[in-house]
């Protein structure tokens, strides 16, 4: 069985799967940032795919594994004829090179790649412990997703708020919240219309990297890349957009 699911960390998407998988390209179907029903699928045509919720809190759904780049072109055509504008091939094989053999995110005999088709419109910005003030790098971020909906006027925005694990689950459900709320209102500021952005939060509930070692360990540099909130650019249907189809590539 293969398994496929998400990782993401310092504002990047990596796609993780077994090294002893032996097909090297993935068709990613679709992004959404809610779950959606098996019948959507199957209305348009598509009765079997992998579904992986990652730790962006996004949903992402996988038509299968192929061993040559021209059966999964061949498969990715088919899902944007059935009505998945932003279905994608996903190059195992070119990723891994582009990692390098030092790479980070090798370990427990699982593979990190880079997913580079959605860097630009799924983002993270950080907080300090404790806090939900927005830093002068996170304005940085958020003035750009601004433009990219003034750009884009059909476009939404999806908000997760996210904690490390540090104080009470209440606390930081109310934290995140606060973080995703700061973010929303300086788009507003920035003259985005509120209908627009959609916030939902988890607290310490989805942490992209660990609190803490096994041995009950801080992990204070793990820590600070959870808290986060992630902007999600989606269409109206919750599915998030690639680089290429905001761009107008």
């Amino acid at each position: 069985m293969i398994r496929v699911a998400t990782l993401f960390a310092m504002g990047i998407c990596f796609l993780y799967v077994s090294e002893a998988a032996a097909q090297d390209f993935r068709v990613q179907i679709a992004a959404y940032a809610e779950a959606m029903p098996d019948t959507f699928f199957h209305e348009k045509g598509v009765r079997n795919f992998i579904t992986s919720h990652d730790q962006m809190g996004l949903y992402r759904y996988f038509a299968g594994s192929y061993a040559t780049r021209d059966e999964a072109d061949k498969v990715q055509k088919e899902m944007v004829e059935k009505g998945f504008p932003y279905a994608l091939v996903i190059d195992l094989e070119e990723q891994r090179v582009l990692c390098g053999a030092n790479c980070p995110y090798f370990r427990n005999g699982v593979i990190f790649v880079q997913d580079p088709k959605q860097e630009m419109t799924v983002r993270n910005i950080y907080f300090d412990f404790g806090r939900y003030s927005l830093s002068a790098e996170s304005k940085e971020v958020l003035n750009a997703v601004s433009q990219q909906l003034k750009d884009n006027p059909a476009l939404k925005l999806k908000l997760l708020g996210h904690t490390d694990a540090v104080g009470s689950p209440q606390a930081n459900i109310q934290l995140a919240t606060s973080r995703a709320r700061s973010a929303r209102n300086y788009l507003i500021n920035k003259g985005i219309r509120a209908d627009r952005m959609f916030i939902k939060v988890f607290g310490e509930a989805a942490p992209v990297a660990e609190n803490k070692t096994d041995d009950g360990e801080d992990l204070p540099e793990n820590r600070k890349w959870n808290r986060r909130v992630v902007l999600a650019l989606i269409d109206d249907q919750g599915e998030v957009k690639t680089d290429d189809a905001v761009s107008g590539k």
